[in-house]
């Protein structure tokens, strides 16, 4: 069975940039540990947008069949990339809402253990600078293990293309934040 990364985009917009870099990179071809043409995958999830409200009183030892069935895949996967907007200087509330089921039960989830990264972008000079440090200080509180560097895509609206084709330059930084979470 080939091992997958799972990537989610932390905005709803249809037109998001966030979602069109998260595109590109499940474009890529499928690699194995030395970055050479393999089995490990990218699948775009859009668990932002599936998932319901987070309420302690759902989340029992049986909870909604969408997060039940987001925590199994979670678990099973190679690693999780996370790319993210910014609002008012932080992340958009259905990551963090994402974020609230996955993290949980305490102790006892499926991010622990994960290889997570992240990136952010922004029409914006900062590039979702605040999102990703919120992200980026969060994970190892997951028990998962941070890869990559910051990773900060700003001024994204000038770098996608009207068809979501995105600038060269700025996917060679991705393709290698992707090659890492996939060895």
């Amino acid at each position: 069975m080939a091992a997958e990364v799972i990537v989610v985009s932390g905005s709803l917009r249809k037109a998001s940039f966030t979602t069109a870099l998260c595109r590109a990179v499940c474009a890529l071809p499928a690699v194995d540990r030395t970055g050479a043409v393999g089995d490990v995958s990218f699948v775009m999830r859009d668990y932002v947008r599936t998932l319901p409200m987070y309420d302690g009183d759902l989340d029992t030892d049986t909870p909604p069949a969408v997060v039940a069935e987001m925590r199994a895949e979670l678990a099973a996967s190679h690693a999780v990339l996370i790319g993210t907007p910014e609002y008012n200087y932080n992340i958009p509330g259905g990551l963090k809402n994402f974020i609230d089921w996955a993290s949980r039960p305490f102790a006892k989830h499926c991010l622990m253990g994960r290889r997570m990264g992240v990136f952010g972008c922004a029409p914006g000079d900062r590039g979702g600078k605040a999102s990703v440090e919120y992200l980026r200080n969060m994970i190892p509180l997951f028990g998962a293990t941070l890869i990559g560097p910051e990773l900060l895509f700003p001024n994204i609206n000038t770098k996608i293309a009207a068809d979501g084709t995105v600038d060269a330059s700025e996917m060679t930084r991705l393709t290698s934040l992707a090659r890492e979470l996939a060895a």
